[in-house]
């Protein structure tokens, strides 16, 4: 293996990961143009490089600096990957080349070494999709010549390997066709990289390790040089500038006892970082499949699998008593494609032993997977919700309070740099699927947890309640917001059929989008942010949304009432605040009739908000499955909305409700209604109940006095949380007090001098003045 120079080169970047995330998101740098590697340097470094270094972290141990390191015997790796206490487990690799750039048809994908792959038909510009791992393109078959890293994400390519200016390229090489000579698949796991470089040749002088990004190797501005390097493991950038900046060198792993690969005595490197890898992830979870063979590098007697096998072979006890040596089709294991989803593969029958996780790809023998040993009994695809992982973390068994807890969202390569701890003895998976390691950086025994709950380390197979590192699998997606766009900022009862939707941003507001015209159909409901595609949105991936509508603003304290029975008769179940799993709360999950009281509340089949979803104003709904057309709540929240400013006006009047006085002593101001003058004492905002004035928003809406009866006058006082400071703004215009719900806000009236200040008084169908619109500014 050996290092490769950057050249210059006409090709588009975007969408590179240098971090362990899902793909979603990515952004490239703008140093990452080319790594070229040099026949001149390959020849000079073959007596350089004599192993791939090893996966003890404290490696530096073995090395001694005044001579090269020995080959690695053949079988040291796979027993030190395969050791109890630092087990690594590998993921497949994957890639697609695509001959037409604009164009994601009639792929060639990739999964493992290629050593020759000139004969393949490609055009002058290339479109690379790398989905896992990290990757090398040689010039030359047998991974030789000129040589280019790639990372996790999209790169299209022009003329790779020419070094003639852009003119030229221009001129003569604009249809010549691409030539790949090899692939090579060389990052495949998560251990820890580390570069060591040394003052001196053959590895004297002093000696700096780095393990991850260093964007200034520098000591308060003062760079070290460099005069030999040893690779322990991984594939490094390194540079002469600080921050990613300038030509890069790649390094392989190896030793390298003097510069003269890159025509050097001494280097000053500033910054450098190695290549990796993306979180997990899948690609389709529609229709799980695998093709399972009987003998490594997909040799044998194949069988292809669409749902769960629990055996692969009877066991002893039931043949003796059937007398019969009845076997399935296939009695071993010995290579695996999965073509769709994502499954668990086990060590023993009935989905016991060791576990490993199996992305799409291929896997040539039990050491890709990352086996134990050669035994694999049984398999299950898994069938969750890939999307917004979430699961809790309990240092006791039983979900208990007493010890501590971690509320988990992400990657989490370390969980005592969280302050948490190692222990866990059981785990709530609230949504996703996730992987749980027992050692640090996502090593050591691996368990695969789908949602629900796990009381204790048993539940998930463990033998110990150590967990180190997480990380979920993530739904990957094709780059987002691409192709035709449109801009909505209406209702549309109908989008039209040469319209797809597949992604979307909501810039302002919330909506309901309806699979069917006309605001019909299932709903999904979208609050501002951005949506990458329709899993994001909630949707089915083969959904067609067909109509949006605009959510108008609710101006009340979000609560809702569920009944047992039709007619709200029977249990009722009263919240204010969301509810993630009802059933786990103690409730029964099947309603029959439902009042929303306040608030929008978007309403989920079942729980962890999965399911078909329903967007809910106040309103009273006697019976719940005529109108949903299922008969169950799993779970349900309130909508989240931005806050508001409105003016209130009478409809009576025509006039608005206004703070007159002076805010620097509040005893004297009054509530009143005056005619529209565009100032700020006109202005409200409603937040938790309380009504504020935008001229004093650290003041709220209150009763006057403390005897509170019809006809008492309204002011503006300090926000002390009292009964008589709170609000609820029905959707008939009525204001009513929380403190005694009878009384509304209302016009004084008669020809006094008061007679435009605000009151509260008794609730009167047949006044008008009670009556008032929120005009949301």
């Amino acid at each position: 293996m050996k290092p490769c120079l950057a050249a210059k080169t006409q090709s588009k970047l975007f969408h590179f990961d240098f971090a362990i995330q899902s793909l979603s998101g990515l952004k490239v740098p703008n140093y990452m143009e080319k790594y070229f590697q040099t026949g001149d340097a390959k020849e000079e470094l073959n007596s350089q490089i004599p192993n791939y270094g090893s996966t003890d972290k404290n490696f530096s141990s073995l090395l001694k600096s005044s001579s090269y390191e020995p080959n690695i015997p053949s079988g040291f790796l796979d027993g030190e990957v395969r050791n109890s206490q630092n087990k690594i487990n590998p993921r497949p690799g994957k890639m697609v080349i695509y001959s037409e750039s604009n164009s994601h048809k009639n792929g060639i994908e990739v999964f493992n070494d290629v050593l020759d792959c000139s004969s393949w038909v490609l055009s002058s510009v290339i479109l690379v999709k790398v989905i896992r791992g990290c990757w090398i393109l040689y010039e030359k078959p047998n991974f030789e010549g000129p040589s280019f890293p790639l990372e996790e994400g999209e790169l299209e390519l022009t003329n790779i390997w020419s070094e003639n200016t852009s003119e030229e390229k221009d001129e003569y090489n604009s249809a010549k066709p691409a030539v790949i000579g090899s692939i090579k698949h060389v990052v495949k796991d998560y251990r820890v990289c580390q570069i060591d470089l040394y003052t001196g040749p053959e590895g004297l002088g002093v000696v700096t390790s780095f393990f991850d990004d260093t964007e200034e190797t520098g000591i308060f501005g003062t760079t070290q040089k460099t005069c030999s390097i040893k690779v322990h493991w991984g594939i490094w950038l390194i540079f002469e500038e600080p921050g990613f900046q300038g030509i890069p060198l790649m390094l392989e792993p190896g030793e390298y006892a003097n510069l003269s690969f890159w025509e050097k005595k001494e280097a000053y490197i500033r910054s450098l970082r190695p290549l990796k890898m993306g979180g997990r992830k899948v690609e389709s979870i529609e229709e799980p499949k695998v093709i399972i063979y009987e003998k490594p590098f997909f040799e044998g007697k194949p069988m292809k699998l669409e749902s769960e096998i629990l055996t692969l072979i009877e066991e002893e006890k039931q043949k003796e008593e059937s007398g019969e040596n009845k076997t399935l089709p296939l009695i071993s294991v010995g290579s695996i494609k999965v073509l769709e989803g994502v499954w668990v593969a086990y060590e023993k029958p009935g989905f016991a032993g060791h576990q490993y996780l199996l992305e799409e790809g291929a896997y040539q023998e039990w050491k890709d997977w990352g086996g134990y040993s050669e035994e694999l009994q049984s398999l299950r695809p898994i069938l969750g919700d890939f999307t917004n992982p979430h699961m809790i973390m309990y240092s006791e068994k039983d979900f208990g309070t007493k010890g501590s807890s971690i509320n988990v969202l992400g990657i989490i390569s370390n969980l005592r740099d969280t302050g948490y701890g190692l222990r866990t003895q059981s785990i709530h998976v609230l949504s996703g699927v996730w992987v749980v390691y027992e050692n640090p950086d996502f090593t050591g025994e691996q368990y695969i947890l789908d949602k629900g709950l796990y009381p204790s380390a048993e539940a998930w197979g463990g033998k110990n309640s150590k967990i180190s590192s997480v990380q979920p699998v993530q739904l990957f997606s094709e780059p987002e917001f691409k192709g035709n766009c449109q801009i909505f900022e209406k209702n549309t009862n109908y989008i039209d059929d040469s319209f797809a939707p597949k992604s979307s941003k909501v810039l302002g507001g919330s909506w309901i989008a309806y699979d069917k015209e006309d605001f019909s159909g299932n709903q999904y409901v979208l609050e501002e942010g951005t949506y990458s595609n329709l899993s994001a949105m909630g949707c089915p991936p083969q959904t067609r949304l067909k109509s949006l509508r605009v959510i108008n603003i609710e101006l009340s304290e979000p609560t809702i009432a569920l009944f047992e029975k039709k007619g709200f008769k029977g249990k009722k179940m009263e919240f204010t605040t969301e509810v993630l799993n009802l059933q786990f709360l103690g409730y029964n999950p099947r309603i029959a009739s439902v009042q929303v009281f306040g608030g929008m509340w978007i309403i989920y089949e079942y729980s962890n908000y999965r399911g078909r979803q329903m967007l809910l104003s106040p309103k009273e709904i006697p019976d719940w499955g005529k109108l949903s057309g299922c008969h169950q709540i799993g779970s349900l929240r309130p909508l989240l909305q931005k806050r508001v400013y409105f003016r209130l006006h009478n409809k009576e009047t025509g006039k608005f409700m206004s703070a007159d006085g002076n805010v620097d002593d509040l005893s004297l101001l009054r509530i009143q209604v005056t005619e529209d003058n565009r100032l700020d004492d006109q202005i409200w905002v409603y937040q938790d109940g309380f009504i504020k004035c935008k001229m004093a928003e650290d003041c709220c809406l209150t009763i006057v006095g403390n005897l509170i009866t019809p006809g008492s006058k309204l002011g503006l006082s300090l926000e002390k949380n009292e009964n008589k400071q709170y609000w609820c703004i029905n959707p008939d215009g009525r204001i009513h007090s929380k403190m005694k719900p009878t009384l509304v806000l209302d016009i004084k009236g008669g020809t006094q001098y008061d007679q435009n200040h605000v009151v509260v008084n008794t609730v009167n169908e047949q006044k008008p003045t009670q009556c008032w619109e929120a005009l949301v500014l």
